[in-house]
Protein backbone atom coordinates (compact mmCIF):
# COMPACT_ATOMS: atom_id res chain seq x y z
CA UNK A 1 0.00 0.00 0.00
CA UNK A 2 1.28 3.18 -1.32
CA UNK A 3 1.26 5.68 1.90
CA UNK A 4 -0.34 9.40 0.60
CA UNK A 5 1.77 11.98 -0.27
CA UNK A 6 3.14 13.99 3.07
CA UNK A 7 1.56 18.14 2.47
CA UNK A 8 4.35 20.46 2.60
CA UNK A 9 4.02 23.61 4.59
CA UNK A 10 4.17 26.51 2.50
CA UNK A 11 7.06 29.35 3.42
CA UNK A 12 4.06 31.52 3.86
CA UNK A 13 2.42 29.24 6.10
CA UNK A 14 5.90 29.58 8.29
CA UNK A 15 5.81 32.99 7.78
CA UNK A 16 2.38 33.42 9.34
CA UNK A 17 2.54 31.32 12.03
CA UNK A 18 5.86 32.33 13.25
CA UNK A 19 4.32 36.06 13.88
CA UNK A 20 2.10 34.59 16.37
CA UNK A 21 4.80 32.51 17.93
CA UNK A 22 7.71 35.09 18.18
CA UNK A 23 5.39 37.95 18.35
CA UNK A 24 3.32 36.18 21.71
CA UNK A 25 6.55 34.68 23.11
CA UNK A 26 8.48 38.28 22.99
CA UNK A 27 5.75 40.29 25.06
CA UNK A 28 5.09 37.19 27.42
CA UNK A 29 8.87 37.34 28.28
CA UNK A 30 9.56 40.90 28.23
CA UNK A 31 6.89 41.27 30.90
CA UNK A 32 7.77 38.09 32.84
CA UNK A 33 11.50 39.22 32.74
CA UNK A 34 10.90 43.32 33.67
CA UNK A 35 10.95 43.69 37.26
CA UNK A 36 8.32 45.77 39.01
CA UNK A 37 7.56 48.90 38.86
CA UNK A 38 8.48 48.74 34.79
CA UNK A 39 6.19 45.77 33.89
CA UNK A 40 3.61 48.36 33.12
CA UNK A 41 6.00 49.59 30.17
CA UNK A 42 5.09 46.21 28.28
CA UNK A 43 1.34 47.70 27.16
CA UNK A 44 3.27 51.05 25.93
CA UNK A 45 -0.33 53.13 27.43
CA UNK A 46 -1.94 55.09 30.25
CA UNK A 47 -5.35 53.86 29.61
CA UNK A 48 -5.05 50.15 30.26
CA UNK A 49 -4.44 50.94 33.80
CA UNK A 50 -8.03 52.67 34.50
CA UNK A 51 -9.19 48.59 33.77
CA UNK A 52 -6.72 47.44 35.98
CA UNK A 53 -6.86 48.96 38.71
CA UNK A 54 -11.09 48.83 38.43
CA UNK A 55 -11.14 45.23 37.78
CA UNK A 56 -8.58 44.84 40.67
CA UNK A 57 -10.79 46.69 43.16
CA UNK A 58 -13.78 45.03 41.49
CA UNK A 59 -11.80 41.36 41.88
CA UNK A 60 -11.03 42.08 45.73
CA UNK A 61 -14.93 42.79 46.76
CA UNK A 62 -14.44 46.21 46.70
CA UNK A 63 -16.92 46.88 44.00
CA UNK A 64 -16.51 48.86 40.69
CA UNK A 65 -14.48 51.76 41.50
CA UNK A 66 -11.12 53.04 40.09
CA UNK A 67 -10.04 54.94 43.36
CA UNK A 68 -11.61 53.25 46.36
CA UNK A 69 -13.77 56.12 46.96
CA UNK A 70 -16.54 56.36 44.09
CA UNK A 71 -18.02 54.31 42.08
CA UNK A 72 -17.82 54.16 38.25
CA UNK A 73 -18.76 52.47 35.18
CA UNK A 74 -16.19 53.89 32.74
CA UNK A 75 -14.95 51.11 30.76
CA UNK A 76 -16.59 49.17 27.85
CA UNK A 77 -18.38 46.04 29.91
CA UNK A 78 -17.10 43.08 28.58
CA UNK A 79 -13.50 43.62 28.86
CA UNK A 80 -13.86 45.39 32.54
CA UNK A 81 -15.89 42.33 33.51
CA UNK A 82 -13.06 39.38 31.25
CA UNK A 83 -10.75 40.99 33.71
CA UNK A 84 -12.03 41.15 36.93
CA UNK A 85 -12.97 37.09 36.40
CA UNK A 86 -9.25 36.17 35.78
CA UNK A 87 -7.91 38.80 38.71
CA UNK A 88 -8.38 35.61 41.07
CA UNK A 89 -7.75 35.90 44.88
CA UNK A 90 -4.08 36.70 45.45
CA UNK A 91 -3.47 38.79 42.10
CA UNK A 92 -1.41 41.71 42.95
CA UNK A 93 -0.78 44.07 40.77
CA UNK A 94 2.38 42.82 39.02
CA UNK A 95 0.01 39.29 38.83
CA UNK A 96 -2.76 41.66 37.03
CA UNK A 97 0.13 43.02 34.28
CA UNK A 98 1.12 39.24 33.55
CA UNK A 99 -2.67 37.93 33.53
CA UNK A 100 -3.57 40.81 31.15
CA UNK A 101 -0.79 40.14 28.77
CA UNK A 102 -1.23 36.38 28.91
CA UNK A 103 -4.58 37.10 27.92
CA UNK A 104 -3.68 39.38 24.53
CA UNK A 105 -1.10 37.15 23.36
CA UNK A 106 -4.09 34.32 23.50
CA UNK A 107 -6.10 36.52 21.52
CA UNK A 108 -3.46 37.53 19.29
CA UNK A 109 -3.30 33.36 18.52
CA UNK A 110 -6.83 33.79 18.02
CA UNK A 111 -7.04 36.71 15.48
CA UNK A 112 -4.56 34.73 13.84
CA UNK A 113 -6.48 31.28 13.56
CA UNK A 114 -9.46 33.49 12.62
CA UNK A 115 -7.75 35.52 9.42
CA UNK A 116 -5.91 31.74 8.72
CA UNK A 117 -9.37 29.81 8.61
CA UNK A 118 -10.86 33.15 6.26
CA UNK A 119 -8.00 32.96 3.75
CA UNK A 120 -8.38 29.73 3.86
CA UNK A 121 -12.37 29.79 2.36
CA UNK A 122 -11.16 32.80 0.32
CA UNK A 123 -8.15 33.53 -0.91
CA UNK A 124 -5.56 31.18 0.02
CA UNK A 125 -1.81 31.55 2.55
CA UNK A 126 -0.40 34.52 0.45
CA UNK A 127 -3.65 36.62 1.13
CA UNK A 128 -3.10 35.51 4.69
CA UNK A 129 0.26 37.13 4.94
CA UNK A 130 -0.67 39.81 3.27
CA UNK A 131 -2.82 40.56 5.77
CA UNK A 132 -0.64 40.10 8.45
CA UNK A 133 1.77 42.87 6.70
CA UNK A 134 -0.86 45.68 7.78
CA UNK A 135 -2.32 43.59 11.25
CA UNK A 136 1.20 43.97 12.57
CA UNK A 137 1.58 48.21 12.30
CA UNK A 138 -2.11 48.59 12.67
CA UNK A 139 -3.85 46.38 15.18
CA UNK A 140 -1.96 48.71 18.09
CA UNK A 141 -2.91 44.96 19.99
CA UNK A 142 -0.53 45.45 22.93
CA UNK A 143 -2.27 48.44 24.65
CA UNK A 144 -4.46 46.27 27.07
CA UNK A 145 -7.65 47.95 26.25
CA UNK A 146 -10.35 46.34 24.82
CA UNK A 147 -9.49 46.72 21.39
CA UNK A 148 -8.00 43.37 20.91
CA UNK A 149 -10.75 41.66 22.00
CA UNK A 150 -13.16 43.50 19.81
CA UNK A 151 -10.93 42.48 16.98
CA UNK A 152 -11.33 38.89 17.84
CA UNK A 153 -15.11 39.35 17.71
CA UNK A 154 -15.11 40.70 14.61
CA UNK A 155 -12.99 38.28 13.06
CA UNK A 156 -15.07 35.52 14.15
CA UNK A 157 -18.16 37.22 13.07
CA UNK A 158 -16.53 37.33 9.58
CA UNK A 159 -15.72 34.14 10.03
CA UNK A 160 -19.66 32.68 11.02
CA UNK A 161 -20.82 34.75 7.51
CA UNK A 162 -18.74 33.45 5.14
CA UNK A 163 -18.45 29.81 6.68
CA UNK A 164 -22.27 29.81 7.08
CA UNK A 165 -23.24 31.60 3.75
CA UNK A 166 -24.82 34.28 6.13
CA UNK A 167 -25.73 36.41 2.95
CA UNK A 168 -27.23 33.73 0.60
CA UNK A 169 -28.65 31.00 2.56
CA UNK A 170 -28.58 31.37 6.21
CA UNK A 171 -30.60 28.35 8.87
CA UNK A 172 -31.66 29.32 11.58
CA UNK A 173 -28.84 28.36 13.87
CA UNK A 174 -25.88 30.30 11.51
CA UNK A 175 -28.39 33.40 12.69
CA UNK A 176 -27.97 32.97 16.08
CA UNK A 177 -24.87 32.94 16.50
CA UNK A 178 -23.80 35.84 14.44
CA UNK A 179 -26.53 37.30 16.68
CA UNK A 180 -24.50 36.98 20.20
CA UNK A 181 -21.29 37.54 18.16
CA UNK A 182 -23.23 40.99 17.70
CA UNK A 183 -24.46 41.31 21.20
CA UNK A 184 -20.95 40.67 22.53
CA UNK A 185 -19.30 43.14 20.29
CA UNK A 186 -21.82 45.65 21.20
CA UNK A 187 -20.75 45.02 25.07
CA UNK A 188 -16.64 45.09 23.80
CA UNK A 189 -17.49 48.19 22.58
CA UNK A 190 -20.61 50.33 22.69
CA UNK A 191 -20.26 51.88 19.66
CA UNK A 192 -20.22 48.91 17.85
CA UNK A 193 -24.11 48.51 18.10
CA UNK A 194 -23.93 50.43 14.85
CA UNK A 195 -22.88 47.20 13.57
CA UNK A 196 -26.10 45.65 15.03
CA UNK A 197 -28.02 47.84 12.97
CA UNK A 198 -26.10 47.97 9.56
CA UNK A 199 -26.66 43.75 9.64
CA UNK A 200 -29.79 44.10 10.34
CA UNK A 201 -30.58 46.20 7.09
CA UNK A 202 -28.34 44.02 5.25
CA UNK A 203 -30.24 40.98 6.60
CA UNK A 204 -33.70 42.40 5.69
CA UNK A 205 -32.66 42.93 2.38
CA UNK A 206 -31.10 39.76 1.65
CA UNK A 207 -33.54 37.39 3.91
CA UNK A 208 -36.66 39.23 3.66
CA UNK A 209 -37.55 37.84 7.30
CA UNK A 210 -39.00 39.24 10.10
CA UNK A 211 -37.59 36.15 12.20
CA UNK A 212 -34.35 36.03 11.01
CA UNK A 213 -33.93 39.55 11.38
CA UNK A 214 -34.92 39.50 15.17
CA UNK A 215 -32.82 36.23 16.01
CA UNK A 216 -29.59 38.60 14.73
CA UNK A 217 -30.69 41.66 16.72
CA UNK A 218 -32.28 40.17 19.48
CA UNK A 219 -29.67 39.33 21.76
CA UNK A 220 -27.59 42.53 21.35
CA UNK A 221 -30.78 44.34 22.06
CA UNK A 222 -31.38 42.68 25.19
CA UNK A 223 -27.67 42.68 26.56
CA UNK A 224 -27.37 46.32 25.76
CA UNK A 225 -31.26 46.95 27.67
CA UNK A 226 -29.91 45.13 30.54
CA UNK A 227 -26.26 46.85 30.88
CA UNK A 228 -28.42 50.31 30.94
CA UNK A 229 -30.65 49.10 33.60
CA UNK A 230 -27.86 47.62 35.81
CA UNK A 231 -25.88 51.00 35.26
CA UNK A 232 -28.65 53.17 35.87
CA UNK A 233 -29.83 51.03 38.97
CA UNK A 234 -26.36 51.30 40.42
CA UNK A 235 -24.59 54.22 39.53
CA UNK A 236 -27.35 56.44 38.25
CA UNK A 237 -26.10 56.49 34.78
CA UNK A 238 -27.19 54.30 31.71
CA UNK A 239 -24.15 55.41 29.99
CA UNK A 240 -20.31 55.02 30.60
CA UNK A 241 -19.24 58.32 32.76
CA UNK A 242 -16.45 57.75 30.31
CA UNK A 243 -18.48 58.85 27.06
CA UNK A 244 -20.68 61.18 29.20
CA UNK A 245 -17.47 63.28 30.16
CA UNK A 246 -16.45 63.37 26.36
CA UNK A 247 -20.25 64.58 25.82
CA UNK A 248 -19.88 67.85 28.02
CA UNK A 249 -19.52 70.89 26.12
CA UNK A 250 -20.50 71.90 22.92
CA UNK A 251 -19.32 72.32 19.20
CA UNK A 252 -18.08 69.93 16.58
CA UNK A 253 -14.68 67.96 16.81
CA UNK A 254 -13.43 68.32 13.55
CA UNK A 255 -9.89 66.91 14.53
CA UNK A 256 -10.78 64.01 15.29
CA UNK A 257 -11.07 63.42 11.39
CA UNK A 258 -7.80 64.43 10.86
CA UNK A 259 -6.83 62.55 13.52
CA UNK A 260 -8.32 59.36 11.91
CA UNK A 261 -6.78 59.84 8.55
CA UNK A 262 -3.54 60.26 9.78
CA UNK A 263 -3.62 57.79 12.95
CA UNK A 264 -0.25 56.06 13.98
CA UNK A 265 3.70 55.92 12.86
CA UNK A 266 5.89 53.58 12.82
CA UNK A 267 9.35 55.90 13.82
CA UNK A 268 9.25 59.23 11.59
CA UNK A 269 7.60 57.17 9.25
CA UNK A 270 3.50 58.20 9.27
CA UNK A 271 1.15 54.97 8.80
CA UNK A 272 -2.08 57.47 7.95
CA UNK A 273 -4.30 54.98 9.69
CA UNK A 274 -7.55 56.05 7.97
CA UNK A 275 -6.28 57.04 4.81
CA UNK A 276 -4.73 53.55 4.54
CA UNK A 277 -8.24 51.95 5.34
CA UNK A 278 -10.40 53.91 2.42
CA UNK A 279 -7.36 53.20 -0.39
CA UNK A 280 -7.15 49.60 0.48
CA UNK A 281 -11.12 49.30 1.01
CA UNK A 282 -11.58 51.24 -2.82
CA UNK A 283 -8.32 48.79 -4.13
CA UNK A 284 -9.99 45.33 -2.82
CA UNK A 285 -13.41 46.16 -4.32
CA UNK A 286 -11.89 46.95 -7.51
CA UNK A 287 -9.92 43.80 -8.15
CA UNK A 288 -11.87 41.32 -5.83
CA UNK A 289 -13.82 39.70 -8.86
CA UNK A 290 -12.57 36.85 -9.59
CA UNK A 291 -11.40 36.10 -5.69
CA UNK A 292 -13.51 33.37 -3.98
CA UNK A 293 -16.36 34.86 -2.37
CA UNK A 294 -15.87 38.05 -3.70
CA UNK A 295 -19.34 39.54 -3.41
CA UNK A 296 -19.31 38.31 0.89
CA UNK A 297 -16.05 39.62 0.82
CA UNK A 298 -17.13 43.04 -1.00
CA UNK A 299 -19.94 43.62 1.22
CA UNK A 300 -18.32 43.02 4.63
CA UNK A 301 -15.59 45.33 3.75
CA UNK A 302 -18.23 47.89 2.67
CA UNK A 303 -19.87 47.36 6.45
CA UNK A 304 -16.56 47.44 8.44
CA UNK A 305 -15.86 51.07 6.56
CA UNK A 306 -19.07 52.17 7.17
CA UNK A 307 -19.32 51.37 10.69
CA UNK A 308 -15.93 53.01 11.14
CA UNK A 309 -17.28 56.11 9.13
CA UNK A 310 -20.39 56.01 11.11
CA UNK A 311 -18.19 55.65 14.37
CA UNK A 312 -15.85 58.43 13.58
CA UNK A 313 -18.53 60.56 12.65
CA UNK A 314 -20.18 60.44 15.91
CA UNK A 315 -16.82 61.13 17.95
CA UNK A 316 -16.74 64.11 15.81
CA UNK A 317 -20.34 65.61 16.64
CA UNK A 318 -20.67 64.15 20.50
CA UNK A 319 -16.93 65.00 22.06
CA UNK A 320 -15.98 68.36 21.28
CA UNK A 321 -12.39 69.11 21.63
CA UNK A 322 -11.34 65.12 22.43
CA UNK A 323 -8.80 63.34 20.87
CA UNK A 324 -9.40 60.06 18.84
CA UNK A 325 -7.57 57.32 20.03
CA UNK A 326 -6.69 53.21 18.45
CA UNK A 327 -9.14 52.00 20.50
CA UNK A 328 -11.92 53.82 18.84
CA UNK A 329 -10.41 51.77 15.24
CA UNK A 330 -11.17 47.80 15.58
CA UNK A 331 -13.48 47.79 12.70
CA UNK A 332 -11.25 49.54 10.75
CA UNK A 333 -8.91 47.46 11.69
CA UNK A 334 -10.94 44.12 10.59
CA UNK A 335 -11.80 46.29 7.21
CA UNK A 336 -7.98 46.63 6.59
CA UNK A 337 -7.40 42.95 7.45
CA UNK A 338 -10.03 41.73 4.56
CA UNK A 339 -9.09 44.25 1.91
CA UNK A 340 -5.39 42.87 2.23
CA UNK A 341 -6.58 39.30 2.24
CA UNK A 342 -8.50 40.45 -1.44
CA UNK A 343 -5.64 42.31 -3.05
CA UNK A 344 -2.79 39.99 -1.66
CA UNK A 345 -4.86 37.17 -3.25
CA UNK A 346 -4.42 39.24 -6.56
CA UNK A 347 -0.70 39.90 -6.16
CA UNK A 348 -0.11 36.15 -5.60
CA UNK A 349 -1.00 35.45 -9.44
CA UNK A 350 2.33 38.00 -10.21
CA UNK A 351 5.62 36.80 -10.82
CA UNK A 352 7.70 37.25 -7.81
CA UNK A 353 4.79 39.18 -5.68
CA UNK A 354 4.49 36.26 -3.26
CA UNK A 355 8.26 36.30 -2.06
CA UNK A 356 7.87 40.42 -2.03
CA UNK A 357 5.00 39.78 0.52
CA UNK A 358 6.72 37.20 2.72
CA UNK A 359 9.17 39.04 2.53
CA UNK A 360 7.56 42.56 4.04
CA UNK A 361 5.99 40.37 6.59
CA UNK A 362 9.06 39.04 8.05
CA UNK A 363 10.60 42.26 7.76
CA UNK A 364 7.51 43.79 9.80
CA UNK A 365 7.58 41.06 12.02
CA UNK A 366 11.46 41.91 13.22
CA UNK A 367 10.71 45.55 13.42
CA UNK A 368 7.48 45.00 15.51
CA UNK A 369 9.50 41.89 17.74
CA UNK A 370 12.18 44.27 18.32
CA UNK A 371 10.66 47.19 18.97
CA UNK A 372 8.18 45.31 21.59
CA UNK A 373 11.29 43.48 23.44
CA UNK A 374 12.96 47.15 23.75
CA UNK A 375 9.68 48.93 24.77
CA UNK A 376 10.35 48.31 28.62
CA UNK A 377 14.25 49.19 28.54
CA UNK A 378 14.10 53.26 28.63
CA UNK A 379 14.28 53.45 32.56
CA UNK A 380 15.30 56.66 33.25
CA UNK A 381 12.44 58.91 35.01
CA UNK A 382 12.83 61.61 32.39
CA UNK A 383 12.90 59.28 29.16
CA UNK A 384 9.48 59.19 28.84
CA UNK A 385 5.57 59.87 31.00
CA UNK A 386 5.57 55.90 32.14
CA UNK A 387 9.08 56.82 33.69
CA UNK A 388 8.16 59.97 35.04
CA UNK A 389 4.45 58.55 36.28
CA UNK A 390 6.62 55.53 38.06
CA UNK A 391 8.64 57.73 39.37
CA UNK A 392 6.53 60.02 40.92
CA UNK A 393 4.32 57.68 42.50
CA UNK A 394 7.23 55.95 44.24
CA UNK A 395 8.01 59.30 45.65
CA UNK A 396 4.34 59.41 46.62
CA UNK A 397 4.66 56.07 48.81
CA UNK A 398 7.92 57.62 50.07
CA UNK A 399 7.23 60.30 51.22
CA UNK A 400 3.68 61.52 51.65
CA UNK A 401 1.30 60.94 54.80
CA UNK A 402 -0.59 57.13 55.09
CA UNK A 403 -4.12 58.16 53.99
CA UNK A 404 -2.90 60.72 51.70
CA UNK A 405 -5.27 61.48 48.32
CA UNK A 406 -4.05 62.69 45.21
CA UNK A 407 -5.53 63.99 42.05
CA UNK A 408 -4.77 64.06 38.44
CA UNK A 409 -6.06 64.38 34.83
CA UNK A 410 -4.28 63.41 31.59
CA UNK A 411 -1.71 60.65 32.42
CA UNK A 412 -3.59 59.53 35.76
CA UNK A 413 -3.42 55.82 34.60
CA UNK A 414 0.28 55.06 34.70
CA UNK A 415 0.90 57.36 37.81
CA UNK A 416 -1.81 55.52 39.85
CA UNK A 417 -0.62 52.30 39.31
CA UNK A 418 2.61 53.12 40.73
CA UNK A 419 1.53 54.28 43.87
CA UNK A 420 -0.58 52.65 46.75
CA UNK A 421 -2.46 55.64 47.54
CA UNK A 422 -5.86 56.85 46.15
CA UNK A 423 -5.86 58.27 42.78
CA UNK A 424 -9.10 60.66 41.55
CA UNK A 425 -8.82 60.99 37.83
CA UNK A 426 -9.86 64.87 37.24
CA UNK A 427 -11.09 64.14 33.64
CA UNK A 428 -14.01 61.87 34.46
CA UNK A 429 -13.44 58.90 32.80
CA UNK A 430 -13.42 56.69 35.07
CA UNK A 431 -15.15 58.72 38.18
CA UNK A 432 -18.85 59.10 39.24
CA UNK A 433 -21.94 60.57 38.19
CA UNK A 434 -21.89 62.91 40.74
CA UNK A 435 -17.69 64.24 39.92
CA UNK A 436 -19.20 64.90 36.66
CA UNK A 437 -22.48 66.80 38.57
CA UNK A 438 -20.22 68.47 40.41
CA UNK A 439 -17.90 69.68 37.91
CA UNK A 440 -20.95 71.21 35.83
CA UNK A 441 -22.05 73.17 38.55
CA UNK A 442 -19.03 74.40 39.14
CA UNK A 443 -18.33 73.09 42.63
CA UNK A 444 -15.50 70.56 41.42
CA UNK A 445 -13.02 71.69 43.75
CA UNK A 446 -15.68 71.32 46.69
CA UNK A 447 -15.90 67.89 45.60
CA UNK A 448 -12.90 66.95 45.83
CA UNK A 449 -12.13 68.20 49.41
CA UNK A 450 -15.61 66.16 50.00
CA UNK A 451 -13.38 62.76 48.91
CA UNK A 452 -9.98 64.07 51.09
CA UNK A 453 -7.77 65.20 48.16
CA UNK A 454 -4.60 66.40 49.81
CA UNK A 455 -2.38 66.91 46.31
CA UNK A 456 -3.11 67.81 42.68
CA UNK A 457 -0.62 65.99 39.89
CA UNK A 458 -0.27 67.80 36.74
CA UNK A 459 1.55 66.29 33.82
CA UNK A 460 2.18 69.05 31.37
CA UNK A 461 1.42 69.54 27.77
CA UNK A 462 3.65 69.97 25.18
CA UNK A 463 3.80 74.05 25.16
CA UNK A 464 1.40 74.69 27.99
CA UNK A 465 3.28 77.01 30.90
CA UNK A 466 2.99 76.63 34.08
CA UNK A 467 0.15 77.39 35.60
CA UNK A 468 -1.33 77.86 39.10
CA UNK A 469 -4.96 78.06 37.24
CA UNK A 470 -4.90 74.92 35.25
CA UNK A 471 -7.55 73.88 32.71
CA UNK A 472 -8.71 70.51 34.20
CA UNK A 473 -9.71 68.74 32.27
CA UNK A 474 -7.05 69.31 29.67
CA UNK A 475 -8.97 68.03 27.06
CA UNK A 476 -12.71 68.89 25.48
CA UNK A 477 -14.74 72.43 25.63
CA UNK A 478 -16.94 71.29 28.59
CA UNK A 479 -16.66 73.37 32.06
CA UNK A 480 -13.23 73.30 34.14
CA UNK A 481 -12.50 72.63 37.99
CA UNK A 482 -12.30 75.68 39.67
CA UNK A 483 -8.58 74.95 40.89
CA UNK A 484 -6.76 77.47 42.47
CA UNK A 485 -3.21 76.71 43.40
CA UNK A 486 -1.61 80.13 44.03
CA UNK A 487 0.61 80.11 46.94
CA UNK A 488 0.34 76.37 47.44
CA UNK A 489 3.68 74.37 47.49
CA UNK A 490 5.09 72.23 44.64
CA UNK A 491 6.85 68.95 46.79
CA UNK A 492 7.62 67.68 43.71
CA UNK A 493 9.13 68.87 39.59
CA UNK A 494 10.36 66.44 37.24
CA UNK A 495 10.75 66.87 33.58
CA UNK A 496 10.01 64.33 30.79
CA UNK A 497 13.16 64.40 27.85
CA UNK A 498 13.75 68.30 29.00
CA UNK A 499 10.47 69.36 27.43
CA UNK A 500 7.66 69.27 29.86
CA UNK A 501 7.26 68.20 33.66
CA UNK A 502 5.54 66.52 36.15
CA UNK A 503 3.99 68.64 39.15
CA UNK A 504 2.51 67.86 42.40
CA UNK A 505 1.20 70.76 44.41
CA UNK A 506 0.07 70.01 48.12
CA UNK A 507 -3.44 71.37 48.55
CA UNK A 508 -3.06 70.94 52.74
CA UNK A 509 -3.86 74.04 54.87
CA UNK A 510 -3.98 77.83 53.99
CA UNK A 511 -2.52 79.06 50.35
CA UNK A 512 1.00 81.19 50.86
CA UNK A 513 0.84 84.80 51.11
Amino acid sequence: MIAPPRRRVSLAALVFWAAGLVLGAVKLVTVVATPDPWKLLAFGSDDVHYYLLTALHAAAGDGSTFDGLQPTNGYQPLWFLLLTGLFLPGVDRSGAVVVTMVLLVVLWALALWLVWRIAAVTVGPVGAVAALVVLLPHARWWGGCENALVAVLLLALVDVVLRRRLLDRPDVGSVRVAGVLLALLSLGRLDCAVLVGLFALVGWWRWRSVRLVLDLVAPAVVSLVVDAAVNHALLGSALPVSGVAKQLGSGENWAALGQFLLYGSLGPLPMGFGLTVLVLAVVAWVVAPGVPRAAELRALIVLLVLAQLIQVAWYVVTTPGWELQSWYFSTGTVALVLSTLVIGARLSAVRLAAPVIVGLAVLMLAVFAGKEAVQVLPRDPSSSPYTRDIDAGQWADRTLPPGSVLAMGDWAGSFAFSTQHPVVQLEGLVGSPQYLAALQAGRGAEYLRSLGVDYYVRLLHPGEPLSCRPAEPWFGTGPKLDLDLCGRPIVYRGDVRGAIDLVVWDLRGVPGP
